[in-house]
């Protein structure tokens, strides 16, 4: 523990940020806690979005295609269900907004089929429409 709080102050950081960080779970290869010092937060892991991640491990010479690794398949398999998803959510969005134009309509049309209904002419007003 002495030689990690060394490790840390040599490097900026006080043992107290040290321990905050620390207690995150998230390392540096070198087993100290990486923390960025200007946000007092620990950074971005940066194997989570990468070309390393997304491009094939290898190619072949003669330009075939090279099969998809094992979590490659996957993240594609999550990002057409999340893109599926969105789609999904965005028609019953836009569904809701004309469901809501339509009945805003038929309310107001009918509160001016009532008015008519209600305000008749009387009198010698109804002998001139005749």
């Amino acid at each position: 523990m002495y030689s990690l709080k060394i490790f840390c102050n040599m490097s900026g950081l006080t043992s107290l940020q040290f321990m905050r960080c620390f207690h995150k779970g998230i390392q540096s290869a070198r087993g100290a806690a990486v923390l960025n010092v200007e946000t007092k937060k620990c950074v971005r892991n940066p194997n989570k979005s990468s070309p390393l991640t997304h491009l094939p491990d290898y190619s072949f010479m003669d330009g075939r295609v090279t099969p998809f690794g094992a979590n490659q398949k996957k993240r594609i398999v999550q990002q057409r269900a999340i893109a599926q998803q969105i789609v999904t959510l965005s028609k019953e969005v836009d569904f809701a907004v004309e469901r809501h134009k339509r009945q805003k309509a038929e309310a107001e049309e009918s509160k001016r089929k009532l008015l008519a209904e209600k305000l008749i002419p009387k009198g010698h007003l109804l002998l001139k429409k005749k």
